[in-house]
Parts: C-alpha cells; structure tokens; sequence
C-alpha cells in the first residue's frame, strides 16, 4: 500500500500539535479570527449558491448541489494557516498526551481559538445581514440553513454533532498525511460535501448559520436556540474528534511492528524520537529544526 506511514505521520502531528501550543495568545487570537472569517465565505458561498439554483430547482436539490462549493472556506483555511476551534481535537491532543505540553496549555488554546472563531462570524455575519448587501432570496437561504439546526431535538443536534467532530478531525489526520497543495485541496472540497450535505452540527459552522439567520431577519430561530445548539454541537464534537478519531489513530500508531510513537511521557517521546531519527538516515528531525 502507497502511502507515508502513520508513525512518520504522528511525529510529524506532535511537532505541529507542540508548536501550536506554544504560540502566544495574539497569535491565537489571529488564526481563530480568521479561521472565522474564512468558515463564513463557506457560509455565504452555500447560501447564495443554494438561491440562484432554488429558482430553477426544488430546494433540497439546490441544498445538495451548492454543498459542493462549500469547503471553498476550508481550502481557504487549510493553505492560508487559519484555524477553527474544532481543528485542534488532534494534533494539540496528542502533544499534550505525549507529554510535550500541559492540559492547561489546550485548554487556553481551544478557548481563545473559539472565541475569535464566533468574533469573526458574528462580524461579517452582521455585515452582510445588511440590507441590499445580499439579494434577498440569499438571506431567505440563510434563515433555513438556521432553522435546519435550531428545529432539530436535542438527541439529533448532539448525533449529528458526534459526526461533524468525526469528520472534521479525520480531515485534521489527511491534511497532515497529505503531501501537496492540491491533495489539501482536494481534502477540504471533500470534507466541506461531508459537512454541509447532511447539515452536520460542526460548533463553528453552525454557529455562523444560526447568527446568519437571525441576524438577516429570515430565521424563526432565536439566540436561545443558538446557544442551546453551540453547547450540543461543541459536546459533540468532542466526543467525535477526540473520542472517537484521536483515539482510533493513537491505536494505529501503536499498532505499527516497533513503533514506539503513541505512548505517553517523556522517555516514550525520547525513544521515539531517537528511532525515527536512526531510521531518517540521521536526518534531523522537525523539532530539532525549529
């Protein structure tokens, strides 16, 4: 079978995770803003795709046709270095658990991320809420992709949200395994279609719908309804990304014949280290690099 191998994959993950860690709060505070900047031109792109098609065609089909141009704001996110909040489920997880940094340093980390991530969605949400920014049929569009999340019960909500978690940290895995540009591309175009045909509940993404909507006038969702579905969504998500998906990888890295990545502590990460850099021919490794 082609492909890196998911040990080289994981170390490579942890030297990521650890630098992400690291950085300082405005550094932070700069990628989540843009990764909620970037999450919206998804948004937007979806509703006003998913308009001009709903005046030739029924609605769902419209829906499922415009979710292809969806994860235009994860290309964006993905080669422009921005984040969401839900990115950070794998690679900041595995540094911490390997002993490269503490709980409290994720912990800092996702709730900055966040925090920016909504800034920048209620931003431009409310800038393009404004009358004849938009045509009125796209801001019809976003009232229902707001009332699609905030109408579902609350088992549904946190489901739909276990999956959203699942796929958007998978994609975390394939971007790091990915070797160029455009299979990065190609990865986001394909977890956007996941995401946004089913109208999976991601905490970011449905969080800019609703604000979407109900800024625009067009939902019958409330902001009660907003905060009910981000607090599923983000439970779910986490149970996804981190239960289900960190879970299974550190299982198949631990799986591979020798390999010593995927313990925990200190003295597993120096062996690790150490055999990964006697099997690179003495090639110095990317933290060595830094």
């Amino acid at each position: 079978m082609s492909g890196r191998n998911p040990t080289e994959i994981w170390e490579e993950s942890l030297d990521e995770g650890e630098r992400r860690l690291m950085r300082r709060w405005t550094g932070l505070a700069a990628t989540g803003l843009a990764g909620g900047i970037d999450v919206f031109f998804s948004i937007l792109a979806l509703a006003v795709v998913s308009a001009g098609l709903h005046e030739v065609l029924p609605e769902q089909t419209s829906h499922v046709l415009a979710s292809v141009v969806f994860g235009i704001g994860f290309a964006f996110i993905t080669l422009g270095r921005a984040e969401l909040f839900t990115e950070n489920f794998l690679l900041p997880v595995g540094a911490v658990f390997s002993g490269r940094a503490r709980v409290t340093d994720i912990l800092r980390m996702w709730l900055i991320t966040m925090v920016f991530n909504l800034i920048g969605l209620l931003a431009f949400a409310a800038m393009f809420s404004v009358q004849d920014v938009l045509k009125p049929a796209t801001l019809e569009t976003a009232g229902t992709l707001a009332d699609t999340l905030g109408d579902r019960g609350a088992l549904a909500a946190f489901l739909s949200a276990i999956a959203a978690g699942t796929i958007m940290t998978l994609f975390t895995w394939v971007a790091a395994a990915a070797e160029t540009a455009s299979a990065r591309i190609v990865a986001s175009l394909i977890v956007g279609l996941v995401l946004a045909l089913p109208s999976l509940n991601h905490a970011i993404v449905g969080f800019g719908e609703m604000a979407f909507g109900i800024l625009a006038g067009t939902a019958e969702s409330t902001w009660g309804d907003l905060a009910r579905n981000f607090g599923l969504a983000v439970a779910g998500n986490l149970v996804g990304g981190v239960g289900l998906v960190f879970s299974t990888r550190l299982a198949q890295v631990r799986g591979e014949p020798g390999s010593q990545s995927g313990a925990s502590g200190p003295k597993a990460r120096r062996d690790a280290r150490a055999s990964n850099g006697a099997a690179g021919d003495g090639e110095p490794s990317a933290a060595a690099n830094r």
